[in-house]
């Protein structure tokens, strides 16, 4: 096991461990560490890091930021991975971890910060009213190890037990009752904005077109090549863990948030404001003792030491609310 600020890593096994407790990690951001931990401090450019960790797959280079993110985070240390500017990233493994700023606030809850969505694990949803296109489709994603689902219609995607989470769709327009694109649109009313790609065997324009404004991500004329189709699903599958993990992190937001007393929530827009803490007490009408006392609370209650990120977090509950998943049932 080796000590990466507060967490105990093993490789061998692929298992992390913080404070004692299993941590749940992607598979791409053990990947990423694995490689950090491996170049034993040596500094790891993007380009290397991306073609060891995504061999097979054309990523963009925001797709390894949010995984380092993601891993400083779970890591409870930010120091610990260095980014080097313009040449890459490196591991400091002899770090010892830090102790808690908030000591007199150690009985504060915590809200466990929800595990990142890998891309391989967002499933596939076909909904398709020729049983020979179903099972074509199954079979091209079974050889490609791809979970996915089959429906013969849009009722039944809407009336199946599919739990809360990321998914994309290879859709029909022409279902015989309910089309491909009314479909898209009730789940959109659901809160259920998963990727379409929608496939035909008789495209119009207008008909692209009208899909395209409704947020489609592809448009397919049956038959189709495989390797153009894997293609599409390759990149709709990473944008829909993308998505579904910055949901996820709005809605860890709000649970913080949720914690903060009435004159606390009063407190916040204040020092995101940039306020001091005799101005807040200024405003407030209060003692500054208690305007500081506020703010170290609030920091304590929002899992964050810096100002930076406190104003961050802020905007992420302070945009209006975006869709997201809800369960079908």
């Amino acid at each position: 096991m080796i000590r990466l600020g507060q967490a105990t890593i093993s490789l061998e096994r692929r298992e992390a461990f913080l404070d004692g407790r299993p941590l749940r990690m992607g598979g791409r951001a053990f990947e990423i560490l694995s490689v950090l931990m491996q170049a034993d401090g040596r500094i790891v450019s993007k380009d290397e890091l991306i073609n060891q960790v995504w061999p097979d797959i054309v990523v963009e280079e925001n797709n390894l930021q949010v995984q380092i993110s993601s891993l400083r985070k779970l890591l409870g240390e930010k120091e610990i991975i260095q980014t080097v500017a313009r040449r890459g990233y490196r591991l400091l493994k002899d770090r010892e971890p830090k102790l808690p700023v908030f000591n007199a606030l150690a009985s504060a809850p915590m809200v466990a910060q929800p595990p990142l969505v890998d891309t391989q694990s967002v499933p596939v949803f076909i909904v398709d009213d020729e049983a020979c296109v179903r099972s074509a489709l199954s079979r091209l994603l079974r050889a490609e190890g791809i979970e996915h689902r089959i429906f013969q219609s849009a009722e039944e995607l809407l009336e199946a037990d599919i739990a809360n989470g990321p998914a994309c769709l290879l859709l029909d327009v022409s279902l015989p009752e309910t089309t491909g694109l009314q479909l898209q649109a009730a789940l959109n009313e659901r809160g259920l904005p998963w990727p379409v790609i929608f496939m035909t065997g008789h495209g119009t324009i207008p008909m692209s077109v009208q899909a395209m404004k409704a947020g489609a991500v592809e448009f397919l004329t049956k038959p189709f090549d495989d390797d153009e189709l894997l293609g599409i699903l390759r990149s709709t599958r990473q944008h829909a863990a993308t998505a579904f993990n910055q949901w996820q992190r709005v809605q860890h937001v709000r649970q913080l948030a949720a914690q903060l007393t009435p004159r606390e929530r009063e407190v916040l827009p204040l020092i995101v404001g940039g306020l001091s803490n005799k101005q807040i007490a200024n405003q407030l009408g209060t003692s500054e003792v208690t305007a500081k006392v506020h703010r170290k609370h609030i920091m304590a209650k929002m899992q964050t030491r810096s100002l930076v990120n406190l104003v961050e977090l802020y905007g992420l509950i302070s945009a209006a609310p975006s869709p997201g998943p809800s369960s079908l049932s």
